[in-house]
């Protein structure tokens, strides 16, 4: 009976034996077939994609400047100051010690900051078709402007350039944004090595891509906390495991996805010295948002939230981004400043056990605050209708298509941001003061803050300001509307922002700043008219007309008799302008020759809209937008040359080297002699007609030219002008044309160019050049007519241009 027992419980154990020793074989063949198997599929994952060439230092995304900066003699000197501070330059406060090192200055003013010295370190720069070196300026001031300038030889110069600022930046459909950083530079800074080994990997150096201690560590904590789920080890993988994630991704179960990750660990560890894996770990590891991307890699992380490269970095500062890869959501210093600090609090006492740093370094390193550098995307968005007109641009140029937010392309823009920031100041400032003037709207910024539904777009007046160098069209400041952000609390509610750049896209009535242009017309030759040309104002039904009984009004409906075309210009007179264009002989057509000289003009001073031939043409009845009157415009300043609008100078790839390169476009449109005529004219209107507050109110000193316009029921109100080297166009009014803004062109339009042109506009003080082709004659300013010496009373001559030939020939009658 014992017997059978014995047997039995023998058979049973032996059958037990040979079933764990069966399941054990099992097991290690099928965990060998698993290890087989992956080994096999890891053996087709390509290592050069961790491959990059050692002098390959580069960013992905596509990054934007502005122009460089021109600084000259007459400049303001507090352009200049404010300048200085935007490039952070460093002023030193020591009198009598100049400037030694590059980006510091040192001033010597009056209290007034009028008068005295200024000494400059110039910083250098790269620019294409030539980089700037270092240099020492010194700078005499006069009445606030640059009187002189002199190098550090003690010569007189014109001028210095002052380096382009990064406006933007734009990135690939991944949102990323990385530069590499070579190891031997890394290691200018071992504190950051340091606090990355002390944080994801501190035997690094000693295993050989799977750190069997810190699986054991890692497997007893998890065990020890509760977290042995789903086959994971919280903390296990090496520095080699994670970079294996940037060249294999899965969607494998976690303990078949964790040994490929060991086995592809082996692989790189083979193929790669410990340097070259840290190296590239360090440029590959994701290190959180900043803005509207992805920043991977230190150097990138370093620039983007320190301001600074990796060798520069404190140790803090190191600590910071060493807490981030765990996960780069909830240790973000930029979204959660608090637990990021937390984190780096504990990677500093991590440095300090493993003995990286000295207790003292420690204590110093916790007690520093987090200071990081806020994206630009969180701040104002710098000239942000420019730089959607300059993406739209760069989408339109074929040698660009498909590495344009990919391959680290710098494009250098024609804009220059002292102006730009004039300018946005400008229309912010004067569209606060027309808000007043509408009871039903609270205060725009109110309105944003409370919250209180009123939309801020379409309910408040919006302005256009464009300005372009006449000479180059380099387009130099743009203004598409205000607030090009909108607070959150409108976006959610489909009110995403004021992206609509009216300076570009806006196409509204010009009114009478389209008169010059109707004047051109006629001037040309065989000229139907002159400057002293006289005609008759009064009610005035145009004939020939097919379309309805029509008849142009003057402003407050009062007519003036006969007057001269400068006096109808300066004084924007409907009636006179709309008769002499529609009453003049008759094409082929039909139509008055006029009508068709100023349309084809029109099209030559580069305006492509669609142009009606009524006679309301005269006063601008057809829309344009405000860059097409604004360029045409500048064919007047630039001497009857048009050039055509660019926002772009230069492209180069991440070589620094040159792809595009726009030359400037200029093509003979208008006689010189024309365009001076009409330059003259709208002298006068900034002397003695509607613009004339731009003298008188905000004390304009340069010679200008310019018009105002004004559209029926004050719907669109303009004033585009120039002086030398600037063609400025301003433009108000509402989205909704059946929205009238109450003001005609010289208080709606005016206040913004003249306070742009006090402000903005810099370079030597220039009249405008005669041309030989012009005569200078003293006139009646009524009559027209060659003055009577010792008749015509003094008060009333003018000195009138005329084309060569085309002056008056009879002296004046009238006071004989």
């Amino acid at each position: 009976m014992n017997r059978t027992i014995f047997q039995i419980i023998l058979t049973v154990f032996l059958i037990g034996f040979i079933g764990v020793l069966a399941l054990i074989f099992i097991g290690m063949g099928f965990a060998g077939g698993m290890v087989f198997a992956s080994w096999k599929d890891i053996q087709d994952v390509d290592l050069g994609q961790l491959e990059y060439q050692q002098t390959d230092i580069w960013k992905q995304h596509l990054e934007v400047y502005s122009s460089i900066c021109i600084v000259q003699k007459g400049d303001s000197i507090d352009f200049l100051l404010e300048k200085l501070i935007r490039l952070k330059y460093i002023e030193l406060q020591q009198k009598f010690t100049k400037p030694s090192e590059a980006g510091q200055y040192l001033t010597d003013l009056n209290p007034s900051r009028k008068t005295g010295k200024i000494w400059i370190f110039l910083q250098g720069f790269h620019y294409p078709r030539g980089d700037r070196p270092a240099s020492q300026v010194e700078i005499d001031v006069r009445d606030g402007a640059i009187v002189n300038i002199r190098n550090d030889k003690g010569v007189e110069i014109p001028s210095f350039d002052l380096q382009p600022e990064l406006i933007g930046e734009a990135y690939n459909k991944a949102g990323e944004a990385r530069e590499i950083v070579l190891f031997a530079q890394m290691h200018e800074n071992e504190n950051l090595l340091k606090a990355f080994l002390a944080a994801e990997d501190k035997r690094f150096y000693q295993h050989w891509g799977i750190d069997i201690q810190g699986i054991i560590r890692a497997f007893i904590r998890n065990l020890r906390d509760g977290n042995l789920v789903g086959g994971s080890l919280h903390g296990a993988s090496t520095i080699t495991q994670q970079l294996t994630k940037n060249i294999y991704l899965s969607g494998e179960q976690r303990y078949l996805r964790k040994i490929k990750e060991a086995l592809l660990a082996f692989r790189i560890e083979a193929h790669f010295s410990k340097d070259e894996i840290l190296e590239k770990y360090l440029n590959l590891i994701n290190l959180g948002r900043y803005g509207s991307r992805d920043v991977l890699g230190v150097q990138e992380a370093a620039k983007s939230y320190f301001g600074k490269p990796v060798w520069e970095l404190e140790i803090h500062e190191c600590a910071t981004l060493a807490g981030i890869p765990k996960s780069p959501p909830a240790y973000s210093p930029i979204r959660r400043p608090e637990k990021s600090k937390t984190r780096r609090n504990l990677i500093l006492q991590l440095m300090w056990t493993a003995e990286y740093i000295t207790e003292s370094e420690y204590e110093k390193g916790i007690n520093q605050p987090l200071v990081i550098e806020v994206p630009k995307s969180l701040k104002s968005k710098e000239a942000p209708h420019f730089l959607d007109y300059v993406h739209q641009q760069l989408a339109e140029m074929p040698l660009l298509k498909d590495q344009l937010y990919n391959q680290g392309l710098k494009v250098y823009t024609t804009i220059d941001m002292s102006m730009q920031k004039v300018a946005e100041k400008a229309v912010v400032e004067h569209l606060r003061s027309l808000d007043k003037g509408f009871r039903n709207l609270p205060k725009y910024e109110l309105n944003l803050k409370n919250r209180n539904g009123i939309n801020p777009i379409t309910n408040y007046p919006q302005s256009a300001l464009i300005a372009i160098e006449p000479m180059t069209g380099r387009i130099k400041a743009m203004v598409g509307g205000r607030d090009y952000f909108l607070p959150r609390w409108f976006r959610d509610r489909g009110i995403n922002g004021n992206f609509y750049n009216r300076a570009v896209q806006a196409k509204r009535q010009p009114g009478s700043a389209f008169k010059p242009i109707v004047f051109a017309a006629l001037f040309e030759k065989p000229s139907l008219a002159n400057p002293a040309t006289v005609v008759r104002d009064e009610a005035w039904f145009p004939e020939g007309w097919s379309g309805d009984r029509w008849s142009p009004r003057n402003y407050k409906g009062i007519y003036y008799g006969d007057m001269t075309l400068r006096r109808a210009l300066e004084k924007s007179i409907n009636v006179a302008t709309a008769r002499l264009m529609w009453e003049t002989p008759k094409g082929q057509d039909g139509l008055p020759e006029g009508v068709n000289r100023t349309i084809a003009l029109a099209k030559r001073l580069g305006i492509e809209s669609h142009l009606d031939p009524y006679p309301t043409l005269a006063l601008g009845a057809s829309v344009v937008t405000p860059l097409e009157l604004t360029s045409a415009y500048a064919v007047f300043a630039n001497r009857g040359v048009r050039t055509k609008p660019t926002s772009i100078q230069y492209v180069e790839n991440r070589y620094g080297e040159l792809l595009i390169e726009n030359q400037v476009q200029s093509e003979k449109v208008l006689d010189e002699d024309v365009a001076y005529l009409i330059t003259r004219l709208m002298e006068g209107v900034i002397k003695n007609g509607t613009g004339r507050n731009a003298r008188r109110t905000w004390k304009l000193k340069r010679p200008a030219a310019g018009k105002t316009g004004t559209t029926n029921d004050f719907t669109d109100t303009w004033f585009v002008g120039y002086v030398r080297n600037l063609v400025v166009g301003v433009w108000v009014g509402f989205d909704d044309p059946q929205k009238k803004t109450g003001k005609p062109g010289a208080t709606g339009a005016l206040p913004i160019w003249a306070k742009f042109m006090v402000d903005g506009a810099r370079g030597p003080v220039e009249e405008f050049p005669v041309p030989s082709g012009i005569e200078l004659r003293a006139i009646d300013k009524d009559t027209g007519l060659l003055k009577y010496d010792g008749k015509c009373p003094k008060d009333r001559i003018i000195l009138e241009a005329f084309l060569v030939g085309d002056e008056p020939k009879m002296l004046c009658n009238v006071h004989q």
